[in-house]
């Protein structure tokens, strides 16, 4: 059962979060199954109490009530706070997930779902097709998709991180090392084509973490190059540069509303921030608070401030703000110490474990412009790299050979 789940939630995070939930409940109901039944099952989860990342995540969700808690909008409020359950997901891979080949079999999977994906976006914006059984209708302005509408291309820039990360491990020109390039050079085509400024940036930010973190003159040469051949095929596009330009006004383009709009919501967030410092104004109610205050200042949406840490800071003030740091922390700490316990620096763990490192910092990056991480989409993605991540811990040749896995 955990096979399945496992591939089924791969196959399914770039198409359907509903076809993604129902393989998450799979693999809950087989845990719970394997606690009852299997003593090794039961071993591993038990395993889970020693996990910094659990201490993390529980002082996490502890810390939102009292902003719950004090929320005019009472209902929003526990549904936001509800969705922490999926941080499960990432204690659900990491100790379930302990076969070598599964674990490359779900990478694959995900790898592929998310190049098939992106493909079907080139498509949509070359005009679609109609071939026999096969239609993909066309699509002029942003491709439709998980992957694709606004915060979701969040999900598409950790990927491409961590599949750049293996990528750059390949060491010769195979069959695998083919697959990969195309694979990669479709994907960052795909998130071109969201025209979704804050996406672009985040993946440069977690391509550049990947390349830091590998230490190679070699592979910041390669970088570099994918990185300027990339922004002259970009820029070649018309609707590319009208989307940079109305970013900053450039060119004679006027201020696009989304970028007005974020500047708005920046500032309301501030001065909430400023009259809540340690509470916030709730979990809920950041729409009720920004309304009170918006007046004559257009904006599109004041659902929240497309800012993460600004959206904390003011719904749940810095008895919320300082837990969430202290999460990132953890996590981050935890995928450092994965990876100096893996013993081939040119093995496939390896350079997964640097991808995910490179995707957090994406992750994080992307949540300057986006309340990314609050989406249950970008979240499930994201837990789920990082359960993988963590479940190299359960490999022990890895630790105690110089071969790849």
């Amino acid at each position: 059962m955990f096979a399945v789940s496992f591939c089924g939630l791969a196959l399914f995070v770039p198409f359907s979060i509903s076809g993604a939930n129902i393989f998450i409940m799979l693999g809950f109901v087989a845990a719970l199954i394997g606690i009852v039944a299997v003593p090794e099952i039961r071993a591993r989860i038990f395993e889970i109490r020693k996990d910094p990342m659990l201490f993390g995540c529980v002082i996490l969700v502890v810390s939102a009530i009292p902003s719950v808690l004090m929320s005019e909008d009472i209902s929003r409020a526990r549904e936001d706070w509800e969705s922490y359950w999926l941080l499960l997901i990432y204690f659900l891979v990491a100790y379930n997930l302990t076969s070598p080949k599964l674990r490359r079999t779900v990478f694959w999977i995900l790898f592929g779902s998310t190049s098939l994906a992106c493909l079907m976006a080139i498509t949509q914006y070359r005009g679609g097709i109609d071939f026999f059984f096969i239609k993909i209708a066309p699509q002029t302005h942003r491709p439709s998709g998980t992957l694709f509408t606004m915060t979701f291309a969040g999900i598409l820039c950790q990927l491409i991180t961590v599949n750049f990360s293996i990528l750059l491990g390949h060491r010769g020109v195979s069959k695998t090392a083919l697959a990969t390039a195309a694979g990669v050079a479709v994907q960052i085509t795909g998130i071109i084509l969201t025209l979704t400024r804050g996406a672009w940036v985040a993946l440069l930010g977690g391509i550049t973490s990947v390349v830091i973190l590998f230490r190679r003159k070699k592979v910041y040469f390669i970088a570099v190059l994918l990185i300027l051949i990339t922004a002259i095929l970009a820029l070649r596009d018309s609707r590319v540069q009208r989307k940079i330009a109305s970013a900053t006004g450039m060119g004679g383009e006027p201020t696009e509303v989304n970028v007005t709009t974020r500047y708005v919501l920046w500032d309301i967030s501030w001065e909430l921030i400023k009259s809540h410092p340690i509470l916030g104004v709730g979990m809920g109610d950041f729409t009720i608070e920004a309304e009170k205050r918006v007046a004559e200042r257009h904006v599109e949406t004041t659902v929240d401030s497309h800012n993460v840490y600004l959206q904390i800071l003011a719904t749940r003030g810095l008895v919320g703000f300082i837990p969430f740091l202290y999460f990132w922390f953890v996590l981050l700490r935890s995928l450092w110490r994965v990876r100096q316990g893996i013993a081939s620096r040119s093995g496939f763990g390896w350079h997964y474990v640097t991808g995910v490192m490179g995707a957090t910092i994406a992750v994080l990056i992307g949540a300057l412009t986006e309340n990314n991480i609050d989406d249950s989409e970008v979240f499930i993605a994201f837990m789920l790299i990082v359960g993988i991540a963590k479940s190299f811990e359960r490999c022990p040749e890895l630790h105690t050979t110089r071969s790849t896995e």
